[in-house]
């Protein structure tokens, strides 16, 4: 599928103020779209229309609490203040590569099943967080980084 009707298709079920933060919104509007790898979006537009139940991934728009969750531009919180302890931050979420959600009715874990059981469905390799200092998250978190040694569906723990 061409990189315009993956947009296409995905704005069924996206706006675009729920895949970027308010700031990033504010400065590009709809060429906000520009930042997104097309794979990742690819892929996040299989697992929602498989999985057939609405996915949240930034809530800004509605006044949530959800902003940093899909691209990460290097004035957001996460990236200050790695910044500020002098850290590499290469996250999949600063290259358009990953995305964080949750699923109502749905736990992380059932997800990252549904992922792994239906690889073939996908373009490229992804990722999947699985545990965040030893504790297993309660959000999926994939990227679509790539790493020749992984399999096409990787589990990860930071």
């Amino acid at each position: 599928m061409t990189r315009d009707k993956i947009i296409e298709h995905i704005k069924v079920y996206f706006k675009i103020e729920e895949l970027v933060s308010r700031e990033v919104y504010s400065a590009y509007r709809n060429d906000s779209w520009a930042l997104l790898d097309t794979e990742t979006l690819h892929c996040l537009l299989i697992i929602r229309a498989g999985i057939d139940k609405p996915i949240t991934v930034n809530n800004w728009l509605w006044d949530g609490t959800f902003d940093e969750r899909g691209f990460r531009e290097n004035t957001c919180d996460i990236c200050k203040k790695k910044t500020k302890k002098g850290k590499l931050y290469t996250s999949g979420h600063v290259l358009g590569k990953a995305f964080d959600f949750h699923i109502d009715g749905v736990s992380s874990d059932l997800v990252r099943k549904w992922i792994k059981d239906n690889a073939d469905l996908f373009p490229c390799k992804i990722r999947l967080e699985n545990k965040l200092n030893g504790t297993p998250i309660s959000w999926v978190h994939f990227d679509t980084k790539y790493y020749e040694r992984n399999a096409k569906v990787h589990f990860f723990n930071v």
